[in-house]
């Protein structure tokens, strides 16, 4: 293949990447916010909130991304819910990570020692200063490595969002396939980029857990935020 044929390929490809990255990141921020949220009424002595995020949890667990991509881009229109390929993309993979990150912060926030809590209520902190300065910092480092593992799953899900005429990498490669009739060339270059992109997350990753590691990261002064030992 010559330098012409490349980057005629590599064009279409790259804007492909823009958009699966796009998609990506939104979904990300998204779906932390959410599983927080839903994690955090899980945990409710509400039972409403509680069986309420239960719900939730259990019908995106028990039903396919692919049906639930399908429901929001093709079902929701007979409701009279009209919402563009991408919006659907984001929303779709939103409410299936949302979920799973639910239920993987809510094993965190349990795995924190009982003796925190007293600590903390000793020191008359409030349930919000408890949360935000001393469970999530540690119930984070207990699920970063597992966290990182649903975000590199993330970034190959979106390709999903391609049976939904959504344009990001894999709906590139297809359209770029179709036209060249290069598919043995054309899904080697897609499936190159996408291995780059997880190597990359894989690699920041690694580096961010590494300083989670390093005592007094979140306080930057040395405070060591296991309070039950002070």
């Amino acid at each position: 293949m010559d330098l012409a044929t490349l980057s005629m390929y590599l064009t279409p490809l790259a804007e492909g990447t823009v958009w699966t990255l796009a998609l990506f990141f939104c979904s990300a921020f998204l779906a932390v916010a959410l599983g927080l949220v839903v994690c955090l009424c899980r945990l409710s002595p509400s039972r409403l909130l509680s069986r309420g995020a239960r719900f939730y949890i259990d019908v995106i667990r028990g039903t396919p991304l692919l049906l639930q991509l399908f429901y929001i881009y093709y079902g929701l229109p007979e409701m009279g819910v009209v919402i563009n390929g991408f919006v659907a993309g984001v929303l779709g993979l939103t409410l299936n990570f949302g979920a799973y990150l639910a239920e993987l912060f809510r094993s965190g926030i349990q795995s924190v020692d009982s003796g925190q809590y007293e600590a903390a209520r000793a020191l008359g902190l409030g349930k919000v200063q408890r949360l935000r300065r001393i469970v999530l910092p540690q119930a984070l480092r207990t699920v970063f490595p597992a966290l990182g593992n649903y975000a590199l799953v993330l970034i190959k899900e979106t390709s999903l969002v391609a049976v939904i005429s959504v344009y990001e990498l894999m709906r590139a490669g297809e359209m770029l396939a179709g036209a060249t009739f290069q598919a043995l060339t054309v899904y080697t270059m897609v499936g190159v980029i996408y291995f780059a992109m997880c190597s990359v997350l894989s690699y920041l990753f690694r580096r961010s857990e590494k300083r989670l590691t390093v005592p007094g990261y979140w306080s930057g002064a040395g405070e060591n935020h296991d309070i039950s030992k002070a």
